[in-house]
């Protein structure tokens, strides 16, 4: 590894790989990529890689940004190479990362859009942003800054349980009220700015979704029926949960 110029290979060129890709060359870094999906004019054009490659060869760092099912299969056959991870879970990735032994870090930047593909990636993405690890390497410490972000140590089943929370539950309902309004299409003339909002979310790919729901199934699940025992008392009269509603928003600050 050379100090100026680390070489990364990306798995995954879309939005989060890609927008790392853009981050990491504009520091120096030189980045080969691996997705069916981008050809290398593209991948050039947008800045987002150097060349393609169909392994890590010399890369230093592996950056697996795949859905999680691509990813689970990936940790299972990668070479022993300092590699990362940018996907939402982290347990199921640890779990055979240890049993493999390999020197991995799982990862998650609290970045995105319901949006995906190389075209929506930019470069300043994961600037000021959290970006979680689940354990300490130089190198996967040089890549966050390098990407403008700010690396924060969790545990990953304590990360797993809130994600759940705050990010899997929130797109599973947007999607579900999305396909039951889809159900009923003589409702859409009564939709107003509220729902919009709502459901935002729901133009979300079920390709990137589905692998989550399915590797955080149980977190998701306990969310959920923590959730409809309180819209079962919202809805037997019991006001408490507006008061907290408006208390977490103020903790929680600017949406962005």
């Amino acid at each position: 590894m050379t100090t100026a110029a680390p070489r990364a290979h990306v798995a995954g060129l879309g939005l989060i790989g890609g927008s790392i890709g853009m981050a990491l060359r504009a520091r120096g870094w030189h980045v080969s990529y691996d997705d069916p999906h981008v050809d290398a004019d593209a991948a050039r054009r947008a800045g987002a890689a150097d060349e393609p490659a169909t392994g890590v060869g010399d890369a230093d760092i592996l950056v697996i940004a795949t859905p999680v099912d691509v990813a689970l299969e990936m940790i299972g056959r990668i070479p022993s190479v300092t590699a990362t991870s940018v996907c939402s879970v982290m347990v199921p990735l640890r779990s055979i990362a240890d049993e493999r032994n390999l020197p991995f870090v799982a990862g998650h930047p609290m970045a995105g859009s319901q949006e995906r593909g190389l075209a929506f990636a930019r470069a300043d993405l994961f600037n000021g942003r959290t970006w979680f690890v689940d354990g300490e390497d130089a190198l996967v410490s040089r890549l966050i800054a390098d990407c403008g972000a700010k690396a924060d140590r969790v545990d990953a089943e304590l990360h797993d349980r809130a994600v759940a929370l705050t990010s899997h539950l929130p797109q599973l309902l947007s999607t579900a009220l999305g396909a039951l309004i889809d159900e009923h299409r003589d409702v859409e003339r009564f939709a107003g700015t509220g729902l919009a909002t709502f459901l935002r979310l729901a133009g979300s790919d079920a390709s990137v979704w589905r692998p989550l729901f399915e590797a955080n199934r149980e977190n998701v699940s306990a969310s959920l029926d923590d959730l409809m025992q309180i819209v079962r008392q919202i809805l037997d009269g019991d006001p408490d949960a507006f008061a907290k509603a408006r208390a977490a928003i103020k903790k929680l600050g600017p949406a962005g």
